[in-house]
């Protein structure tokens, strides 16, 4: 908005008339307005204290201060000199609502560790509250606020998950077919994630989109564990159909406790397997922590619950009489599945380098997804940034905002516009008046065009905006406030250009702008012109100063005061406000250069010479700004991104210019954005990830106590990663720091399923009769193992497929992780299911040849 101002505006004839300096004015108007004391005075036997101040509430009275008296000792007031006038301060920020015209903009702030949500409601409080205080054709509207968002990714996610949870809970009732048994798994995973919810304010988490996306990721592993636990009570009190009520308790409690150890070191290594993530940096570590934490805390209280709660309720459960082992259905299931088997193992080398060979191809294929940093969280609004080049003036920029404003507005997906051009009355805001940031506030989608999405609306935008000298910028308001609080761009690349001159900067940056301009991928890129500024220049010289006998202060003075109009002081008033006060020549006489060139200095001595005289004034172009990086000058360069993800872009865009662009000796480019966080993730888990699998390694020796079966599960478990390889692929998303995050959770439930298969195939060779071959007692082992995987998987991926296909606020970030978990979930049921038996049969083959 307009900041008053109290302007004197002076006339040069009538001040050399007077012989009158710029000086003596400034020291005549300061005193006005200050206050003078002494010491007290006794006066009728009562101490009184001394003040005196000068009337100035009236500026006519304030135009009868003496500056001067003449040579017949006559006052010379202000009035004589010049005049007095209100108007509005120099203003450097423009605010539009709709294209309708100007308004005042304000913005809250909120305090570190404090929660949006609790902030914004008690914010809208005192709003309303503010609001019946308001006068009446004065009214607040909120024109952007996190806390919408916040509420409706949760609403999304949260509904999603519900769903999850009764998908899982249906599954697991017509799969066991036991009414009281299926209670169990039920039971485990709504108390796990019932503690997990309450665990998280203890370690000083909130519930967030991510926090559920890890119960999400661990409902399945925790159904896992319980299904395993009961289909393992069923089949043994299934071998004692007379057992007493004692006996039954004895045969619960020893097959629960010989799953104990297997299950206690497939948690430990599931906690080991998101050890990369502690180790991220702050940014993503902020970002993923809850997931890390909820799906942690599901995966401790679902196996304790398991280990104690579990063996209660299957007492409960089989406290008459065991079901049944086998359904007819499940006979079915399981001659298919041994026939499949008994096949599977006699070819068992065709099937292993078939596995390998398809392993290497989802390797390749892996490499050749485009790779970012993370994908884009749709926050249901747009930040426009439009840049152009220096020298707009303040009047038409803020004419462009109206009618930029106004054309957006007129968009029917377009809830609300609000642009604001150059810097808001914060040093936290120092954008120039070449930068215009817009926030659009979008309907929701049911009510936009049919066939029409963001991407198709930011295009059409795009194109109804292409005005003359400014550059386009889309991006969304959270995620560019980020990007330019972390990297100091607004725009996904940028390119810092170092070095000690500012003018060879300016050449460097505008021939990698030409460079980049027709590059693959780029959609608009401009530098800084950090050295075109339009400025009046007046530079003094001593010389002909001295000639002329003007002092240094008066030609200073001239060029600060009576051209520029600098302010002088801050008036204060009596609501203890202040207005600033600032002194200039009348604009009749500086509103040309050649007027500039012949403004008079007045001399203490009564004379008046040009400036021209004594300094040259000329308009130059030079620097608007003086950014510096790591102590040397710098010019930024913004690139937007089409079709690519950043760091595939700045990995090729690095090799071109490196072809193209020699830098002089002694500058530099740095590339900038997210890419770097990209990069930096990448660095840390190339040392963190080997350290996790030696500690997993670790963890499968405490378990076997045996070099082959610990190297064959961790070894065999990359092939669990196929299927989501496959689906990803089908889906065209990049490898991002999210996926990467679904496929470390597939990693580490495809081990923990493989111990479990492991367990089962060990006990039946262990229980092995004489008259029994080796290939049929593996067949043996893993039909144990037949039920509760196919449950599991069921149980997983028919629980994320909701949010595998749910769209909205907050589901860009959890599909990709949901992605790799439910096409590996469904290449681990092969992997556990047939593969391990294989590996079984090999080491047999191994131990044979070496016997022979």
């Amino acid at each position: 908005g307009l900041t008053q101002q109290v302007e004197l505006k002076l006339f040069p004839p009538l001040m050399q008339q007077h012989s009158i300096t710029l000086a003596q004015i400034i020291r005549a108007i300061k005193p006005a307005f200050e206050q003078v004391g002494g010491r007290t005075l006794e006066l009728t036997n009562r101490d009184y204290n001394l003040r005196a101040t000068v009337n100035t509430d009236n500026l006519d009275q304030l135009e009868q201060l003496i500056v001067a008296r003449d040579k017949l000792l006559n006052p010379i007031r202000l009035k004589d000199l010049g005049y007095f006038q209100i108007n509005y301060d120099l203003r450097r920020g423009i605010a539009d609502l709709n294209g309708e015209g100007e308004v005042v903009g304000g913005i809250v702030i909120m305090e570190q560790s404090q929660n949006v949500l609790n902030v914004s409601q008690q914010l809208q409080q005192s709003l309303q509250q503010l609001k019946t205080r308001l006068p009446k054709d004065v009214e607040i509207i909120t024109t952007y606020e996190r806390s919408t968002l916040i509420l409706q990714t949760l609403k999304n996610f949260s509904s999603a998950l519900l769903y999850e949870l009764l998908v899982v809970v249906l599954v697991i009732f017509w799969a066991l077919r036991h009414g009281r048994a299926s209670v169990a798994p039920v039971l485990i995973i709504l108390l796990g994630c019932l503690y997990t919810l309450i665990s998280l304010s203890f370690f000083g988490q909130t519930i967030n989109l991510l926090s559920l996306a890890g119960l999400a990721i661990a409902m399945g592993e925790m159904a896992d564990a319980t299904i395993v636990i009961v289909e393992n009570a069923k089949s043994e009190l299934a071998k004692y159909p007379m057992a007493n009520h004692s006996q039954r308790h004895e045969i619960i409690i020893n097959s629960i406790s010989r799953m104990m150890r297997p299950l206690l070191f497939s948690l430990l290594i599931i906690l080991a397997s998101f050890i990369p993530l502690f180790y991220l940096e702050l940014r993503e570590a902020r970002l993923f922590d809850p997931l890390v934490y909820s799906k942690t805390f599901a995966m401790g209280f679902s196996t304790l619950l398991t280990l104690f709660l579990l063996p209660i309720i299957v007492l409960w459960i089989f406290n008459k009489s065991p079901t049944k082992k086998n359904s007819s259905k499940e006979s079915i299931l399981v001659h298919y599945y041994k026939r499949i088997l008994r096949s599977t193992l006699r070819h068992r080398y065709l099937f292993l380098s078939s596995s390998v060979l398809l392993l290497i191809a989802s390797v390749f294929l892996m490499n050749q997804f485009p790779k970012d940093y993370m994908p884009e969280l749709e926050e249901g609004s747009i930040l426009y940034m439009p840049t152009t080049l220096p020298g707009i003036p303040m009047r038409e920029a803020g004419w462009i905002l109206q009618k930029i404003d106004k054309k957006i507005k007129s968009f029917p997906e377009v809830e609300r516009v609000f642009g604001k051009l150059g810097r808001a009355d914060t040093s936290t805001d120092p954008a120039p008046v070449t930068m215009i940031e817009t926030t659009i506030l979008l309907k929701p989608k049911s009510q936009w065009r049919e066939g029409i999405n963001k991407k198709m609306l930011v295009d059409e935008m795009n194109a109804s905006l292409k005005i003359m000298g400014f550059v386009n910028s889309w991006t969304q308001p959270i995620a560019g406030r980020i990007m330019m609080q972390d990297t100091g761009i607004q725009s996904p690349v940028g390119i810092k250009v170092r070095g000690g001159n500012i003018i060879e900067i300016e050449k460097v940056a505008q021939q990698i702008e030409i460079l980049l301009r027709e590059f693959d991928g780029t959609d608009s890129v401009i530098a800084e012109r950090i050295s075109q500024g339009y400025y009046v220049s007046v530079e003094n010289h001593l010389d002909k100063m001295a000639d002329k006998n003007v002092l240094l202060e008066e030609a200073m003075l001239t060029t600060r005061f009576g051209i520029g109009g600098d302010n002088i002081m801050q008036i204060p008033l009596r609501d203890n406000t202040t207005v600033a006060l600032s002194m200039q020549y009348s604009p009749e006489y500086i509103d040309t250069l050649e007027k500039l060139q012949h403004t008079p200095v007045i001399t203490a001595t009564g004379k008046s010479v040009a400036l021209a005289e004594i300094a040259n004034v000329d308009v130059k172009k030079m620097p608007e700004m003086i950014r510096t990086d790591n102590s040397k000058f710098a010019a930024y360069i913004y690139i937007n991104l089409s079709g690519v993800t950043a760091l595939d872009y700045v990995s090729k865009a690095k090799l071109y210019l490196e072809d193209q662009l020699t830098l002089p000796m002694g500058y530099q480019l740095e590339w900038t954005g997210n890419y770097h966080y990209a990069q930096a993730a990448k660095t840390r888990l190339q040392w963190i990830i080997p350290i996790t699998l030696l500690i997993m390694f670790a963890l499968l020796m405490r378990v076997f106590k045996s070099v082959p079966l610990s190297f064959m599960i961790l070894l065999s478990a990359p092939f669990a990663l196929i299927g989501g390889v496959i689906l990803q692929w089908f889906q065209g998303t990049a490898m991002t720091t999210a996926v990467l995050i679904g496929y470390i959770a597939v990693l580490a439930v495809a081990i923990q399923t493989g111990i479990l298969m492991v367990e089962f195939i060990k006990e039946a060779l262990h229980k092995q009769p004489l008259n029994q071959s080796y290939i049929d007692t593996i067949i043996e082992g893993s039909v144990l193992r037949l039920r509760p995987k196919l449950m599991t998987v069921a149980t997983t991926v028919l629980g994320l497929i909701p949010i595998l296909l749910a769209t909205g606020s907050g589901m860009d970030i959890t599909r990709p992780i949901a992605a790799p978990t439910v096409g590996g979930m469904i290449s681990s049921t092969i992997y556990v299911l047939f593969l391990i038996p294989c590996l079984f049969m090999v080491m047999a083959d191994v131990r044979n040849i070496k016997s022979n």
